[in-house]
């Protein structure tokens, strides 16, 4: 991905220096700043997300659709869909639709678990079960305070169920 990004920056730059030398198409100088810009943006937004940093659900919109065609259960080979299964505590065994028929079975009960504590409140969950919670759903469960475990699945909650972002 940042060699992706590295050739489309040197593409960009040729073409702001050929915009510049033939002294004119300032249109096109801007769009091609602008997608420079953005292409730096999601770099950084992918680069946060590496390290665990905290992303404004803002941001997170914002790149979402990029990757619901991308990862998709269906385009996964098998290697990502173990990946996928170990890291939601699912055993890998089994042929490539039972690993997508159990993902898609876990990410169901996310779904209702989800749609339980909005109803419930998460103010209703103890730290026990905000931390499981948290784990479930792939956020850090370690070391935090009930208060930060609040968050996170309150952020979480508010992104998969208000704003219908795909799990």
């Amino acid at each position: 991905l940042e060699d992706l990004a590295k050739g489309h920056r040197k593409t960009a730059t040729k073409r702001k220096e050929s915009i510049q030398a033939n002294d004119g198409a300032t249109t096109e100088l801007n769009e091609t700043e602008s997608r420079e810009e953005r292409a730096a943006s999601f770099l950084d937004f992918i680069e946060k997300a590496r390290k665990g940093e905290f992303l404004p659900p803002e941001v997170i919109i914002r790149y979402a659709s990029f990757f619901k065609d991308e990862l998709t259960l269906d385009n996964m080979p098998r290697m990502q869909l173990v990946n996928m299964c170990k890291y939601m505590s699912i055993p890998p065994y089994g042929n490539n639709n039972i690993l997508r028929f159990q993902l898609r079975h876990k990410i169901r009960m996310l779904v209702e678990d989800d749609q339980r504590i909005l109803w419930e409140g998460i103010d209703s969950l103890t730290k026990m079960e905000l931390r499981e919670a948290c784990q479930e759903r792939g956020m850090r469960s370690t070391g935090l305070s009930k208060d930060a475990y609040k968050r996170s699945l309150q952020q979480w909650i508010d992104l998969s169920v208000n704003r219908h972002v795909p799990i």
